[in-house]
């Protein structure tokens, strides 16, 4: 399966898949944590409509739609434990994406040079494929030029990256294509238990432990 935020690596795989004509082979897995940006989702049916697939859209287990999470934790829930909110809208979710769909290798665009935790990121990590491991933010956007692809709106308007509305900003151009420097503006304002700056939800952390171990 592959699992897509939509950010201009993933947007290169998924034209790659559609390329390969896998798009039907593959489930894309898309998690809504509800505090997304609203252009985030739009791209997202635009995407669908572009290359012909339905996504599958998961999100925290207990609540239907973002107006019952809004009802059972408000919209300021990340503020109150930013640990228990990245395990209700996305640990949770893309652990039970990756049971329900049961894939023999996990596809995702992370890369070396975001930086922080995944700076020795290797190609292959247990069940997780990484296979822009070794690009770069400016080979991602070669690519995306080189065939049209269809990317993010809100790159245009200054997002290098793109993840919850609350904890992300824009990133100024110049530093974009730095060591780095795409995921700048994202976990603003965040930080871990034990004080340090957040650079990660989980989902390719603690997730990728429990693979790494049970591939051994």
């Amino acid at each position: 399966m592959f699992t897509t935020a939509l950010i201009a690596g993933d947007n290169v795989i998924l034209h790659a898949l559609a390329k390969l004509n896998l798009l039907d082979k593959v489930p894309v897995v898309f998690i809504d944590t509800f505090t997304l940006f609203p252009e985030t989702l739009a791209h997202l049916k635009e995407v669908e409509a572009y290359y012909g697939f339905k996504s599958i859209v998961y999100h925290a287990a207990d609540c239907k739609d973002v107006n019952e999470y809004y009802e059972k934790y408000g919209r300021d829930y990340w503020s109150q434990d930013i640990d228990k909110y990245d395990y209700l809208c996305k640990v949770e979710p893309m652990n039970r994406a990756l049971k329900e769909q049961n894939s023999d290798s996990w596809i995702n665009g992370r890369r070396r040079d975001h930086g922080a935790e995944r700076a020795a990121l290797p190609v292959w990590e247990g069940k997780k494929l990484n296979p822009l491991a070794f690009w770069s933010f400016e080979d991602c956007w070669s690519y995306l030029r080189k065939h049209n692809v269809p990317y993010h709106p809100l790159h245009d308007v200054g997002f290098s990256s793109l993840g919850d509305m609350h904890s992300t900003k824009k990133v100024d151009p110049k530093i974009w294509f730095t060591y780095g420097g795409e995921r700048s503006g994202r976990f603003q304002n965040l930080v871990n238990k034990d004080g340090s700056a957040k650079t990660e939800c989980g989902i390719h952390t603690e997730i990728t432990k429990e693979l790494t171990l049970n591939n051994k």
